[in-house]
């Protein structure tokens, strides 16, 4: 993804997709807000105990970037499923409740979702034209939410895993996701075992998750062309100057990073 700085605030997207006229889509940084403290500056998330004017105020130059506003902004609950929602015009909430992953083939809704070393992908079948936009941490990602949100583009939106493309955003990198023997356990019972990446630890009982990866192969078992998924290399842990992250904060308060998805109008 490129990294790029537009009325002071840097975020990140990938150009081939910004070049095609069909959809827009960033991902943010933690630079070029207003918040303060352990939210500084551009937190983007209500959640965690952030000033909610800083936040709105955040959240209303981010879109600016893009022509929207917070009323044209829709996203899921966040509580770590594998739940999808096919959102469009007629939708009534802003938030839908236990979900995870948003759908649309609605060129007038603007999908979202935040993050703080968790996984967001973009999913888009340029023909329907359809898009996607799924939180995963390893909950959702080891109860196969991607494979979830390919299943309910191709039954729901008429998208074929094969035509998709996805763009993986930055995440906490396998450099410093170790986990124990808990998350190892629910892996080795999911039915995604054999996705899993895991690296080994000097710890007894923990191991290394690669997010990324891992949900790189649940795509390709859920029908996607390698050649058509493309991933971020940059760890929030490792870049945490740039990016709010959970792990780096040692479990306390910080911010979310947000990505935003639409189609454009034809």
């Amino acid at each position: 993804m490129h990294k790029v700085t537009k009325k002071g605030i840097t975020y990140f997207y990938y150009p081939p997709w910004e070049k095609s006229g069909q959809v827009r889509h960033g991902f943010s940084s933690r630079l070029g807000g207003i918040s303060e403290g352990p939210f500084a500056e551009l937190n983007l998330g209500y959640k965690g105990g952030d000033k909610p004017a800083a936040v709105s105020e955040n959240r209303r130059r981010f879109l600016d970037l893009w022509g929207k506003e917070e009323r044209d902004l829709v996203h899921g609950e966040q509580v770590h499923g594998t739940n999808i929602a096919l959102v469009g015009a007629k939708r009534t909430a802003a938030v839908i409740p236990e979900t995870d992953g948003l759908i649309t083939a609605d060129p007038g809704t603007v999908i979202g979702a935040f993050s703080a070393d968790c996984l967001l992908t973009y999913l888009w079948d340029a023909e329907v034209p359809a898009i996607g936009l799924v939180h995963a941490g390893w909950r959702g990602t080891l109860g196969g939410i991607l494979f979830q949100a390919v299943e309910a583009m191709r039954e729901r939106l008429t998208a074929r895993p094969g035509r998709l493309q996805a763009l993986l955003a930055p995440s906490i990198g396998p450099c410093c996701y170790e986990v124990g023997s808990d998350v190892i356990g629910v892996a080795r019972s999911s039915a995604w075992r054999d996705q899993v990446v895991f690296y080994p630890s000097i710890r007894k009982d923990h191991a290394f998750l690669d997010l990324r990866s891992t949900n790189r192969n649940i795509l390709l078992a859920a029908g996607l062309q390698a050649g058509s998924i493309n991933m971020s290399t940059l760890c929030t842990r490792c870049n945490s100057r740039l990016f709010y992250s959970y792990r780096q904060s040692g479990g306390k308060v910080t911010g979310s990073q947000m990505g935003l998805f639409f189609l454009m109008a034809r």
